[in-house]
């Protein structure tokens, strides 16, 4: 899903500044748990058409399909309703808009899942139904900003946070006691994320243009979702600056790691397994790891579903130096060297 936050300003004035965050959060849907409330969020995501892997296209979203409430049943351009610091972000109320409305594509309300509600809301990043109480979920749903004990047994978990928890932190500083976020924010757009083929990181930005009727011309620019292997923190943090706003980053620390080289590589193997992260870049004291290191077989099935090109594994684990590394990555990795798409670091390194 896209999420924006627009703060308020000259209505005049085309704002053109990269923001400090991306706007782009994944999902992991569990649906072995909670078949329907996954069927549910799923459709009211791509009601309309999957925009999500049209870059480079000109790609249009049709009307999605009116519901008994006679609203579009999809969360596209909804807002979030609701967001209380420490504990959780909510939205899909695209009825009301304020957490009294919602419809499933099922009818109004559907039942709980007993499977869901076994879930415990144990850390941030968990996906749950909103409801009003039992067997009344609708669209809304909410994601944890940290555990939130209140909601277990009462609210379906049915997925969690793939990538995209600073979207939610830069959400939360706009939290208040009310729950109403202090400034508006809605979901702009929505669809299936496809591993290989969707960008997972990045945002909308309105890229002056002088033929255009508006003055400017929308084009997301891809934020690669990174993780960093270096032999200590203060390393880590060298990339982390050096890569700024460009990238989201992983650290992973080889001093920290409790364990053999073994453990280190499963530290930043696993996200890359869940597509949490685009590519792995290693520090050159830690180079040795490199020959342990192999794209994931999660990679390689969801090519062959897909019909994706597989990167090849010098594309996804890169060795450089902090002073290199935003330069390695639009040279050397699949991100940087896909047809058509185009990073944000890009426009300061030309």
């Amino acid at each position: 899903e896209e999420w924006s936050c627009k703060i308020a300003s000259n209505e005049e004035t085309v704002i053109t500044e990269f923001p400090r965050n991306g706007s782009r959060v994944v999902f992991q849907l569990y649906w072995d748990v909670a078949p329907l409330a996954c069927e549910n969020f799923a459709t009211l995501c791509t009601n309309g058409g999957n925009s999500l892997d049209s870059i480079g296209s000109s790609k249009k979203i049709k009307p999605a399909p009116i519901g008994e409430s006679g609203k579009e049943l999809t969360y596209r351009n909804s807002i979030i309703h609701r967001v209380l610091k420490g504990f959780i972000v909510q939205g899909g109320d695209f009825v009301f808009g304020n957490g009294s409305g919602g419809e499933s594509i099922y009818g109004k309300k559907f039942k709980d899942e007993r499977a869901g509600l076994g879930i415990k809301h144990d850390r941030a990043g968990i996906l749950s139904m909103g409801n009003s109480g039992k067997n009344s979920n609708t669209s809304q749903f909410f994601v944890t900003l940290d555990k939130a004990p209140p909601c277990d047994g009462k609210h379906v978990v049915f997925g969690e946070v793939v990538s995209g928890m600073e979207v939610m932190a830069s959400m939360e500083r706009f939290a208040t006691s009310s729950g109403e976020p202090s400034v508006p924010m809605k979901i702009t757009d929505c669809g299936a994320y496809t591993p290989l083929s969707t960008p997972g990181g990045g945002f909308w930005y309105d890229r002056p243009d002088s033929e255009s009727y508006t003055g400017i011309t929308p084009e997301f620019m891809i934020r690669p979702r990174v993780g960093i292997l270096a032999p200590s923190k203060q390393a880590c943090e060298r990339f982390q600056k050096a890569l700024g706003e460009h990238a989201s980053a992983t650290l992973v620390a080889a001093d920290d790691v409790r364990g053999d080289d073994d453990d280190i590589v499963r530290s930043v193997l696993k996200p890359l397994e869940k597509f949490a992260l685009d590519m792995v870049v290693v520090a050159p004291a830690c180079a040795k790891l490199l020959v342990t290191m192999d794209v994931p077989l999660s990679w390689i099935h969801a090519a062959k579903k897909s019909n994706a090109a597989l990167p090849k594994k010098e594309q996804v684990f890169i060795e450089a130096k902090p002073v290199e590394v935003l330069a390695a990555i639009m040279s050397k990795s699949w991100v940087g060297t896909r047809p058509g798409w185009l990073l944000s670091a890009s426009f300061t390194h030309r």
